[in-house]
């Protein structure tokens, strides 16, 4: 089973009908593109912030690498970025979409893709087409924390994380 996360453009129309041509199916997995060629995926998906940093952190890892003498470590490390980056790269892709004024919808599993669609808009899509216009309504049960949340709650994981094992190992 594959999941997906679902995000909706945001001027989309009220006809829901329309609006199912818009949504984006982002993969929640490995991406085995984004882990070969991350800078040539992050431009094709339109990711010029993350893809600046990408080409900045790893061309700055690497030359301060290769000038050290340490060739070896230097590509043993983008090899393994690059891994990681496959498995993060649909985290990233929503993120980036969330950033940008997407909305998130819901979240779908099937086999494939188009069966993970079918899924989801035999679900998404009512009987009734117009959406009826409420101005501000929240869903509390949809609303999900922002990247920059998500990112944060992830840093003071890994802090404490990092302090109980610093803790453990100190005499």
């Amino acid at each position: 089973m594959v999941i997906f996360n679902v995000h909706e453009p945001p001027n989309v129309s009220a006809n829901r009908l329309e609006s199912a041509e818009q949504l984006v199916f982002v993969k929640d997995g490995y991406t085995l593109l984004a882990a070969l060629v991350p800078p040539l995926w992050l431009l094709w998906k339109r990711m010029w912030l993350e893809f600046a940093v990408y080409a900045g952190a790893t061309g700055l890892l690497v030359w301060l690498l290769t000038s050290a003498g340490a060739t070896n470590v230097s590509n043993a490390l983008l090899l393994i970025i690059q891994i990681v980056f496959g498995f993060e790269a649909g985290a990233l892709y929503s993120a980036s979409l969330e950033r940008r004024g997407w909305r998130y919808v819901g979240t779908v599993s099937g086999r494939n893709a188009e069966d993970a669609e079918r899924r989801f808009l035999e679900a998404w899509l009512p009987t009734r087409t117009e959406i009826p216009q409420t101005v501000g309504a929240v869903d509390p049960a949809s609303a999900r924390p922002t990247w920059a949340e998500a990112a944060l709650a992830q840093a003071k994981d890994a802090l404490a994380r990092g302090r109980s094992m610093f803790a453990r190992t100190a005499p």
